[in-house]
């Protein structure tokens, strides 16, 4: 792998500490050592936001749907988490790091890809559990803090993939297979393919800060107005 290549990721916290998920869910270190173990093995630089359930209600919360949370409230609170971990994506960009994409959790109100219709508890709100059989024509939302992050990022010009660890899923599941080959496409150089295009940032003072998605694309000279390279 070419030390040049240098990555970063943007990863829910509760994925490298299992301890800021709901306590009565458990926490699941396996599945984050595998996770963690896997970026560090290629050599990929973790940027973790605060988890917003956790610092909003603390560690003895109970699980909630989506719909709880998606308030002005909540989604200020979010956005105030995201302001350090915008500044180091924006510092390693401008630094010709590559972002390879963002971790979210699987069912997470918060930090999910793909919050379809789930259950209607006694209190007639959303519940934090799925309907047995959900229509594949219905809408599909981001858990509010990856909402929430999608539009920061997309103030910067930066376009990455968003992905879904299938956490409830068996190891040996088609879910953890796809979402193990999704992520490799987005990190492993010798896997790279045209699937996800270029990256790039908003201009940082009077720099244009262009980063892309793989190394072997960077420009090894930049012409100055002139036409001359240096």
């Amino acid at each position: 792998m070419s030390k040049k290549d240098k990555k970063v990721i943007l990863v829910a916290q509760c994925l490298v500490n299992p301890y800021c998920r709901v306590h009565i869910l458990g926490q699941n270190f396996p599945l984050s050592q595998e996770l963690t173990n896997y970026l560090m093995g290629k050599r990929v630089g973790i940027i973790q936001y605060p988890c917003p359930e956790t610092t909003a209600m603390g560690l003895r919360r109970n699980p909630q749907g989506r719909q709880q949370y998606d308030n002005i409230f909540f989604r200020n609170h979010c956005k105030e988490l995201l302001k350090t971990p915008m500044l180091m994506v924006r510092e390693f960009l401008k630094n010709r790091y590559r972002l390879t994409c963002f971790i979210g959790l699987e069912n997470s109100p918060t930090c999910g890809i793909h919050w379809g219709r789930h259950k209607v508890n006694r209190y007639q709100t959303e519940s934090p559990n799925p309907v047995d059989k959900p229509d594949p024509n219905e809408p599909v939302l981001k858990g509010i803090m990856a909402e929430m992050l999608e539009e920061e990022l997309a103030k910067e010009n930066i376009k990455v993939p968003f992905l879904e660890f299938p956490t409830q899923s068996e190891p040996s599941s088609e879910k953890r297979k796809k979402f193990w080959e999704e992520l490799a496409k987005t990190v492993e150089s010798s896997l790279f393919s045209d699937a996800y295009p270029r990256q790039f940032a908003r201009p940082v003072g009077n720099q244009s800060v262009q980063v892309v998605t793989h190394a072997s694309l960077l420009p090894k000279k930049i012409k100055g107005e002139n036409g001359a390279a240096h």
